[in-house]
């Protein structure tokens, strides 16, 4: 049996977690379980609790046959303490599935997203994983066939954690349209839209809330997360969790300061 984690960033009672559990339990010699925040925790990034105690409570979950907890942190929190707390020495997980988030998490999302972060935290503990988002912000309660629509691409995850072939250190960041599964047309390697909109602050009587404007950009790319999504793709990103550009480490033994640290070395 694969040992699958859920979690999530809307909360454990989240309709989105619910629909991903339910696609899930379609597919064949999967045990599965849930361990995601207490409640709504968006927008909070890799954030981990350290300030004050974490506590793993037993949760219902819709009478699904599934092992659920809660926990009062955050979505990393959820992976880090069920790999540590949760879960015995030989049975860890085999892969984390994230979401699925209402609202999508497209371009430098990722970098805020608690969704991201709870497949990031999967993968620097050596677990694959992956982030699952729905382009529903307008309509959130609407998941509509979501579960027939990304059931292939979770059995094709599933099948290659089984067989050790989903790359290391890479988290996969998925982005699916709200449409019928007739009209998606198909899924895409999509590179993130990192300028896709612009952050803005609007005056109201609490103070300043931050939005969003979609500006209109005449010549998008096309491999870009953002486009292929509103084109009617499931977006899939590989994010690798190593930020270093070993490009500009050579470049930076140019600098001079770099060759002193250098010529002091020999």
């Amino acid at each position: 049996m694969l040992r699958v984690l859920l979690t999530n960033d809307d909360g454990i009672d989240a309709l989105g977690i619910r629909k991903l559990a339910e696609a899930l339990l379609a597919l064949p010699d999967l045990e599965i379980f849930v361990v995601a925040p207490a409640e709504e925790r968006s927008g909070v990034g890799h954030g981990l609790t350290y300030r004050s105690a974490l506590s793993p409570t037993p949760h219902s979950f819709y009478g699904l046959p599934v092992t659920a907890w809660t926990i009062d942190g955050n979505p990393a929190d959820c992976i880090k303490g069920a790999y540590h707390l949760l879960f015995e020495e030989g049975k860890k997980p085999d892969i984390v599935f994230s979401g699925i988030n209402v609202g999508t998490n497209l371009g430098r999302d990722i970098y805020y997203s608690g969704t991201c972060s709870g497949a990031r935290e999967a993968v620097i503990l050596g677990i694959p994983g992956a982030a699952l988002s729905y382009d529903n912000w307008s309509d959130q309660e609407n998941y509509g066939q979501v579960e027939e629509i990304i059931r292939p691409l979770l059995q094709m995850f599933c099948d290659q954690a089984r067989e050790d072939r989903l790359a290391p250190e890479v988290f996969w960041n998925v982005n699916i349209p709200h449409l019928a599964p007739h009209e998606i047309r198909g899924v895409a390697p999509a590179a993130l839209a990192l300028n896709h909109y612009e952050d803005k602050y609007n005056l109201e009587a609490e103070g300043y809330w931050l939005t969003r404007e979609y500006p209109d950009r005449s010549n998008p790319l096309p491999e870009q997360d953002y486009y292929l999504v509103k084109r009617g793709y499931i977006a899939v990103t590989p994010v690798h969790i190593d930020a270093t550009d070993r490009s500009l480490l050579d470049k930076m033994l140019e600098w001079p300061l770099v060759k002193q640290w250098g010529d002091k070395k020999k």
